[in-house]
C-alpha cells in the first residue's frame, strides 16, 4: 500500500525540485484521507515538514560567460575544430600509407609481369628439339604463367 502513494509522491517531488525558480522551500504533510501531499504553502494548524529548501538556483552560465574571449583553454584540452583537424590529419596519413603500399605492389606487379614476357620469349627461341630442351621450354612457360596468376 505504502509503495503505490510513493510513485506520485516522487514524481510530485521530481516537478516540484524542477520549478524551485518559484519557490524556496517544498513542504510534505499527510492529509485527514493519508495522502501525502506536496505544496510550497501548506495550511495552517497542519504539521508538515520542509522536504526541499533553499534560494532558487541561479541559472547556469553560457559557455561564452564562463570563458571570456581571449580566453585560453585549459592545457591538454582541445576545441572541437582541433580535434577535426587532428583526426583529418591521421586520415591523410592513413591514406598517403595505403597509396605508397598500393603503388609499391603495382611496382611489383609490373616487375612480375616484365619477368613473365622475359621466361616466354626464352621459351619461344628456337633450340634444337632434345628432351632437355623441350623440358626447359615447358618450365618456363610454366614459371610465366606463375608470375602472371601471382596478384
Amino acid at each position: 500500500m505504502q509503495i503505490v502513494w510513493m510513485i506520485p509522491v516522487i514524481s510530485c517531488l521530481m516537478c516540484f525540485v524542477g520549478s524551485a525558480v518559484d519557490a524556496q522551500t517544498i513542504y510534505k504533510y499527510t492529509d485527514k484521507n493519508g495522502a501525502v501531499v506536496l505544496t510550497d504553502k501548506p495550511p495552517k494548524g497542519v504539521n508538515a515538514e520542509p522536504v526541499v529548501t533553499g534560494k532558487p538556483s541561479a541559472p547556469t552560465p553560457s559557455r561564452e560567460e564562463m570563458a571570456p574571449a581571449g580566453s585560453t583553454p585549459p592545457p591538454g584540452s582541445m576545441t572541437a575544430e582541433e580535434a577535426i583537424r587532428q583526426k583529418d590529419r591521421q586520415l591523410d596519413e592513413v591514406v598517403k600509407t595505403v597509396e605508397k603500399r598500393d603503388a609499391e605492389r603495382e611496382r611489383e606487379r609490373q616487375l612480375r609481369l616484365q619477368e613473365a614476357e622475359r621466361l616466354e620469349a626464352q621459351a619461344r627461341e628456337p633450340v634444337p628439339a632434345t628432351r632437355e630442351n623441350l623440358q626447359r621450354q615447358y618450365e618456363l612457360k610454366q614459371e610465366a604463367e606463375k608470375l602472371r596468376r601471382a596478384e
